[in-house]
């Protein structure tokens, strides 16, 4: 017989986690988030533009959506500060799932992707 394990063994209900990378319903940082908010997380969504944030409050309409343009840290500063003013209390945890699709060099097959485009999300100020 199959048994269901308990989600929350980290200990996340009631916890704020903030999510870095909605796109869509078939974006890690959805997938995540649904088994954040299962587990009784409080989940906010900080995304790259307005319309990013509708399709959040469409995917998790109990949750907040923030929008940033990470490439730009004055608009991480903001958010960051957005955040802090709107939210109550700690937060316990961050998702970092953004994502970026170059096709400057055009579609290829992930094996063909060169190292400059690889490596682009952890060139951004994310991480100064």
């Amino acid at each position: 017989m199959l048994t269901m394990v308990s989600m929350d063994f980290l200990k996340l209900d009631r916890k704020k986690i903030v999510i870095f990378g909605l796109a869509n319903k078939k974006s890690v940082a959805c997938g995540i988030g649904r088994v954040l908010v299962e587990a009784g997380a409080e989940v906010i969504h900080v995304v790259r533009s307005p319309e990013r944030a509708q399709t959040a409050k469409k995917l998790f309409p109990e949750s907040r959506a923030f929008v940033c343009d990470v490439e730009e840290e004055d608009n991480i500063i903001r958010v960051r500060d957005e955040i802090a003013a709107r939210i109550d209390g700690p937060i316990a945890g961050l998702v970092h799932s953004i994502a970026f699709a170059n096709y400057s060099e055009g579609l290829k097959p992930f094996h063909e992707t060169i190292k400059k485009i690889f490596c682009r999300p952890w060139i951004s100020p994310v991480f100064p």
